[in-house]
């Protein structure tokens, strides 16, 4: 199964480390489609979702920044209230455990998508289909 791929860029938490990240990314037009960042006192985590992994992993790479992949859960649920909540119902019966997740705009006004880094990314999968959850997939991101 073909899960979709988000890039975290390891960055020293100091002036002007995330514009150089945004002007590297608009300079070889990798659009990105969803974003988090974490940070600590000295580095923080930049999260994406972009229209082009390999070519911004490497884009990236070239420029000796810190970079790693990791294969996450990608959604897209209603935008009405209650249904992330039946979301984390839906994983806590299986007993998957979220690491954590963000939230981006879905195709319409309608829905929202989330992002969610699970232990266990068949069994959410799984899961998720089984309770009629819509996943996304790379090519359903960078289409967005």
């Amino acid at each position: 199964m073909a899960y979709v791929r988000q890039i975290s860029v390891f960055l020293d938490n100091k002036p002007n480390q995330l514009t150089g990240v945004m002007k590297l990314l608009k300079n070889h037009t990798i659009n990105i489609r969803a974003l988090s960042i974490a940070d600590t006192k000295d580095f923080g985590i930049l999260r994406m979702i972009v229209d082009d992994t390999e070519k911004a992993v490497d884009t990236l790479r070239e420029a000796s920044y810190a970079v790693a992949e990791t294969e996450i859960v990608a959604i897209t649920i209603p935008d009405t209230p209650g249904q992330l909540s039946r979301v984390l119902d839906i994983l806590g019966e299986q007993n998957v455990n979220i690491e954590y997740l963000y939230a981006f705009l879905g195709k319409s006004d309608r829905s929202v998508s989330f992002v969610i880094r699970v232990d266990d990314n068949d069994a959410a999968y799984a899961a998720l289909e089984s309770g009629g959850i819509i996943r996304l997939t790379s090519n359903d991101i960078s289409e967005m």
